[in-house]
């Protein structure tokens, strides 16, 4: 880096290329929406209940839409890694304008001090007692510092120097040689991962594409520290305070925070879900790239069957394939096993998303989403930003990533059924896998889950509280089944849940003996137990609520009508059935959601 080259260049030149790069990946993510939401979705078959068809059917009609889903997959490519590009060189940008005001000041400070500046960067300063006019003097002495290693000796000699202008001149040059040092560390910096961002020509977005792209913003978040600091993203605050942070940044500085660091933004609960959406989708398609990639680089596993085992030979007995098969089982089974738990509740949460407009769903928004350990995911049906009534669900035992996909249908069904109720309202119903649930029977006799749970709960409630664009917060329904529903209470219980009715279906107990201790209004606590569900006796001892004296009980759980619920009738059987297709479970639950509460069945 040269003095006459940074004199020269212009960092506005790389904010307009930065500018350029964001219009492309704006124009390919609206092309990628328009695509899915408005093209594909409305081809989509949708099945009335007399059975009749509406939308486009068939082997042809199917192909179609694989096509236009390829399209959308290149859109959303692109839109990733253009916004990547316009993150470099926004930080190239802004690294560069740093070094060129120190060149700046500096050259503008020798100039009124009556130094000259040689191309090098060297200073020549006037002889002593030679009278400064603001002319640049004839002759005099040159000085070159800079150099760190020499900085000390060269500090002595200017304030040794009897010649008043010898400091400031060294001063000068300092500063000169620093900015240098500063553009050609940002060129250093940037030009490597500028050259990085480089797709593969062909029509496929590859896993190792998506693989590819993670690598990518991990390489740019190691230079954007001076430009954009991960730790200056909000982390456990308030979701108000997080929405305070978010309206507070510019639009360019909103679109570089998604780009470079998608998972932070996703998980911020407080700031637009459209924004949330896009960045978890992201990190949805990175993190499904990176595990497939991983999942076929490891060996396949020995083929292995004890009744049938051909080719056997002296060579290759028996046991000696058994001992391959484990050998491999202790060396990958494990990984193998997380990687391929992991994918199915990734792919099921692709086909949510690729499902818009089937049977007239709306679109998915992915307000969270992490493959680490049992997994987090929330998925919406509608953007509850705009939604008049919103019911957020929470699964119980046994609720993992890898199972998400029942989870996912029952809040399909629920928003069917839910948005058949209201005229010119929008409705949106949400899966909530935002917590760690008990992973077998026995663990769920512990509360620890529970109580781990209901912070982050009562948080995402908040969040969509201060996200909602309404004049006033819409109708907000929590469902919590099973041991969902002690996560519910323990939410409820302290004053902090900002819902509006709860639902507890096949409940083992929520900590409290009295509906009255939870944090609804009074008559907003509804609970539903199905014939054959006997989780709510079993749950009774490690979940129930301490009783009144008067109860003759000394637990309650909300199936009792001591608790003071407002008991719902079910037509389902068992406690996994309150979701099925055109139950009364369903549509009870369909009623409180919309706000119907006249059209919801009570037990008699």
């Amino acid at each position: 880096m040269t003095l006459r080259t940074l004199r020269a260049v212009n960092p506005d030149e790389f904010e307009q290329a930065a500018d350029g790069y964001h219009a492309v990946s704006s124009a390919a993510g609206a092309a990628k929406d328009r695509l899915a939401n408005e093209i594909i979705a409305k081809s989509m078959p949708v099945h009335g209940r007399d059975d009749d068809v509406t939308g486009l059917v068939g082997q042809a009609a199917d192909a179609a839409r694989r096509r236009l889903q390829r399209l959308v997959d290149n859109y959303h490519y692109t839109q990733v890694e253009c916004g990547l590009v316009r993150a470099v060189l926004n930080g190239f940008a802004a690294d560069l304008r740093a070094a060129k005001k120190k060149l700046d000041t500096a050259l503008d400070d020798a100039t009124a001090s009556g130094f000259t500046v040689a191309s090098d960067g060297s200073v020549t300063f006037p002889s002593a007692g030679e009278k400064v006019d603001g002319k640049t003097p004839e002759g005099g002495t040159a000085v070159s510092y800079g150099d760190p290693a020499a900085n000390g000796l060269a500090d002595q000699a200017a304030h040794l120097d009897p010649n008043p202008h010898h400091a400031g001149a060294k001063d000068c040059a300092d500063r000169i040689a620093e900015a240098l040092r500063e553009a050609e560390e940002a060129d250093e910096t940037w030009a490597p991962k500028l050259r990085e961002l480089k797709a593969q020509n062909d029509l496929t977005v590859s896993p190792a594409d998506w693989a590819d792209v993670h690598s990518d913003q991990e390489a740019v978040q190691q230079g954007a520290g001076r430009y954009l600091a991960q730790g200056d993203i909000p982390k456990g605050q308030a979701p108000g305070q997080n929405a305070a942070w978010w309206n507070d940044l510019t639009d360019e500085q909103r679109a570089d925070y998604v780009a470079l660091y998608p998972s932070s933004i996703g998980a911020l609960d407080g700031i637009p879900s459209d924004v949330r959406d896009e960045a978890n989708r992201a990190v949805l398609a990175q993190t499904r790239g990176h595990y497939e990639t991983q999942l076929a680089a490891l060996p396949t596993k020995p083929a292995f069957d004890p009744y049938n085992q051909p080719g056997l030979s002296e060579d290759v007995t028996w046991r000696d394939r058994q001992a391959r098969v484990l050998e491999w089982e202790e060396k990958y089974g494990a990984e193998h096993a997380r990687l391929t738990k992991a994918l199915t509740g990734m792919e099921a949460i692709d086909r949510r998303i690729e499902n818009t407009g089937r049977n007239g769903l709306p679109e998915a928004y992915v307000l969270g989403f992490d493959a680490e350990g049992n997994g987090r995911a929330i998925i919406a049906n509608g953007n509850p930003d705009t939604a008049d009534h919103t019911a957020v669900f929470v699964p119980g035992t046994g609720s993992h990533i890898s199972k998400i996909d029942g989870d996912l249908g029952r809040m399909d069904r629920l928003w069917r059924d839910s948005n058949g109720m209201v005229v010119d309202e929008n409705v949106s119903t949400i899966m909530w896998l935002g917590y760690d649930a008990p992973p077998e029977i026995p663990n769920a006799m512990d509360s620890h889950f529970a109580e781990d749970g209901a912070k982050p709960f009562n948080n995402f409630i908040d969040g969509l509280n201060a996200s909602n664009e309404g004049q006033s917060p819409g109708h907000i329904t929590a469902i919590g089944h099973s041991y969902g529903s002690t996560v519910l209470g323990i939410s409820a219980r302290d004053g902090e849940l900002n819902a509006d009715d709860l639902v507890l279906v096949g409940s083992p107990g929520v900590k409290v003996g009295s509906a009255d201790d939870l944090d609804v209004a009074t008559g907003h606590v509804w609970n539903q137990e199905a014939k054959g569900d006997t989780v709510p006796d079993f749950g009774r001892i490690p979940h129930g609520g301490p009783a009144l004296e008067t109860a003759g009980l000394d637990l309650v759980v909300p199936s009792d009508d001591v608790f003071g619920a407002k008991q719902m009738t079910t037509d389902t059987y068992g406690h996994s059935a309150y979701w099925d297709e055109d139950s009364q479970s369903l549509l009870n639950q369909a009623a409180v959601v919309t706000g119907n509460y006249g059209k919801v069945f009570l037990e008699e």
